[in-house]
């Protein structure tokens, strides 16, 4: 049996039109955004071929007029609606809402300010934010990332993937001038990502995972 599924996988690296659908299949199936190397360990292609067939997945997309698209975001890949199919698919998941207006200020202190402290994000905010970093933290938007060496000895707090993940960012360096983040977020706030095919397991964690993001959540009320 072994094998045989050598074989299979050889035939399969040889293929391309097979190799592009597995590609696809990969991007339907996972939660996350998943790597170049990830893909390339499940797959065996090579990075150059795993590239170009995502650029050609795209392309197809884009021809046939489908309402996804494979985006990168947070070092890797995922499948994403546009933004013009936001409403209905924000209809599916009403238990969602979009953040507060607080903790789209704070996040945003912390994404160009990074690593801060709550007194520091308290300063620029002129207000208490301690609950809206313990929701923030909760939904995994934000992290502790050691504290500064001064007395009290203040915790710092900076972004994670989630946070590139949940506004569509590619990686910290793509985040837009600080001025402009508040159009940004209008934008991305119209994007909810698609999740064309999902495992039974994927509802039954999104069932019994409250606070956990799945790729089809979208924005949550701090």
């Amino acid at each position: 049996m072994n094998g045989n599924n050598n074989t299979d996988q050889v035939d399969t690296h040889m293929n391309e039109p097979v190799m592009k659908q597995i590609i696809e299949a990969l991007l339907i199936a996972t939660d996350v955004p998943l790597s170049i190397p990830k893909i390339v360990e499940l797959t065996g292609a090579t990075t150059g071929d795993i590239t170009k067939y995502i650029h050609e997945l795209n392309q197809e997309y884009a021809t046939s007029h489908r309402a996804f698209e494979i985006k990168e975001i947070a070092g890797g890949y995922q499948i994403y609606t546009l933004p013009p199919f936001a409403d209905w698919v924000g209809g599916l998941h009403d238990r969602k809402s979009r953040l507060s207006k607080a903790a789209l200020e704070t996040i945003a202190i912390i994404a160009y300010h990074q690593p801060i402290t709550r007194p520091e994000i308290e300063k620029l905010r002129g207000v208490d934010s301690s609950s809206v970093l313990d929701t923030l933290l909760q939904k995994g938007l934000v992290k502790t990332v050691g504290r500064l060496p001064v007395p009290g000895r203040p915790i710092k707090y900076a972004t994670t993937k989630e946070f590139l993940r949940y506004f569509g960012i590619k990686d910290i360096s793509d985040l837009p001038r600080e001025e402009d983040f508040g159009e940004r977020v209008a934008h991305t706030m119209g994007e909810q990502e698609a999740r064309p095919v999902e495992s039974e397991k994927n509802e039954e964690n999104k069932a019994n995972e409250g606070e956990e993001q799945s790729s089809t959540d979208v924005n949550d009320t701090v």
